[in-house]
């Protein structure tokens, strides 16, 4: 019998021993089952979040967190294409839902697609290369990486409602503690890779609540949440109804001894700087109690007319107006070149122009009872931006009937909290659509 005949054929390593190899998944079937894996456990945080609300309990964030970043480091470039598809649908399926009310409802697949596309080539190039140190590097710097100017993919927010404190250092540490792990499992020392992912379990730095400037004493201040359909708010039978409501919140809240009351993003949907009586019943009412709303401000030259998406301050009989600093990439401005942008508009938007804003030179902010307040409209509160100078307070006003109902106000609200978390600022949200709340 020949040496050839004598040969074993060579078994072939199941899913386990395969994960358990220093390697990346090289075989089609672990790659796809990986990737999807990954992208599951790494889009988790939101999802537990949404459903389980106040039982979302630390342990399970953590534990999403470790898995999806151990099988970050065995991905293939196919895996990671699968996984970061995947997972930018996990995280973003909500953004087409806008279209809805353009009619063209048929298009929320497309949307899907690009977004498949947009973050599997990402996620690609995050594992190019199988060096483990240069993965590490690659997911800890993916939050400077703004598709389309859009900022919400925040590798480091998978953290926040975990044991670890949520930021890009602490996700660096983490990362390099896996490949510690990493290595020690493919050497087989099972018992001392337990020990090492306990013990870095409690050495990281753990989470913690929002530092705020215990000299700020907060305000009374009343957040609002109101449910109206984006089908309707706009229509003019509407108006009325509406505005009924925010009155009747105000004097509600005046009642109720509050300082300040936060209405809604366009809770005026209306130009409210034109409506003279209007702003002279708010002007009255704010003898009593400051009243921050949001409506449309309307710019009208001989040209041409500017439309803004503001912020409406009203205290002691004066207002101050606000204008939207950034805007929503494809929901108030188009990123792309005028010509473009223009038959894009005349197309899905029926001729509707981007609103204006102004060239960003600082955040917006007011003395409110002589405290300070960092001001935002919706998409500004998950910016860097309005964060950069670690404001004591800050006042979000936000729309979400856009993408109700989806998991976008939990996504938002998990932003809002890893800010929070790392400059120390207390935020006060309301919106419609969607829950109003404090972070502190």
């Amino acid at each position: 019998m020949s040496a050839k005949n004598n040969l074993k054929p060579q078994q072939k390593e199941g899913i386990l021993e395969s994960l358990l190899h220093y390697e990346t998944l090289t075989n089609k079937t672990y790659a796809a089952l990986a990737g999807i894996l990954c992208a599951l456990f790494l889009s988790a945080f939101i999802y537990l979040e949404h459903f389980l609300e106040e039982k979302n309990f630390p342990i399970y964030s953590t534990i999403c967190a470790i898995l999806g970043f151990f099988l970050f480091f065995k991905l293939s470039r196919f895996g990671a294409f699968i996984c970061g598809g995947i997972l930018g649908i996990l995280w973003f399926y909500w953004v087409g839902f806008s279209l809805r009310f353009y009619d063209f409802t048929y298009l929320i697949p497309l949307v899907w697609i690009v977004f498949f596309i947009v973050y599997g080539v990402l996620f690609y190039l995050f594992c190019f290369f199988s060096n483990p140190f240069y993965r590490l590097f690659a997911l800890t710097l993916s939050s400077f990486i703004h598709p389309f100017g859009f900022n919400w993919f925040i590798m480091e927010s998978i953290l926040v409602k975990s044991y670890f404190f949520p930021s890009k250092f602490i996700l660096f540490l983490l990362l390099c503690s896996i490949v510690i792990l990493i290595a020690l499992l493919a050497k087989k020392f099972y018992k001392t890779s337990l020990i090492w992912l306990i013990a870095f379990c409690i050495l990281l730095p753990s989470n913690t609540a929002i530092k705020t400037d215990p000299n700020n004493i907060p305000l009374k201040i009343k957040t609002t949440r109101f449910e109206i359909p984006q089908n309707l708010r706009w229509k003019t039978d509407q108006i009325h109804p509406i505005i009924l409501q925010n009155f009747n919140a105000i004097t509600q809240a005046k009642n109720e001894g509050y300082d300040v009351i936060i209405l809604p993003e366009t809770a005026f949907p209306l130009s409210l700087n034109l409506q003279s009586q209007l702003l002279e019943e708010l002007k009255q009412q704010s003898n009593g109690i400051a009243i921050l709303t949001g409506a449309i401000y309307q710019d009208s030259t001989q040209e041409n007319t500017n439309f803004f998406n503001s912020a409406y301050l009203f205290q002691n009989g004066e207002m101050q107006v606000f204008n939207k600093l950034i805007l929503v990439p494809f929901g108030e401005k188009i990123p792309l070149p005028a010509p473009l942008t223009k038959w894009i508009n005349k197309t899905f938007f029926q001729g509707a122009d981007d609103f204006m804003t102004q060239d960003f030179k600082a955040p917006n902010f007011a003395y409110i009872k002589n405290q300070r307040f960092q001001i935002a409209i919706c998409y500004e509160a998950t910016r860097d931006e309005f964060y950069v100078n670690s404001p004591s307070n800050l006042i979000a006003i936000s729309n979400n009937a856009w993408f109700a109902p989806s998991t976008e106000p939990t996504l938002q609200k998990l932003l809002m909290l890893y800010f929070a978390k790392n400059h120390g600022t207390r935020v006060y949200h309301s919106s419609n659509a969607s829950a109003d709340f404090t972070l502190d």
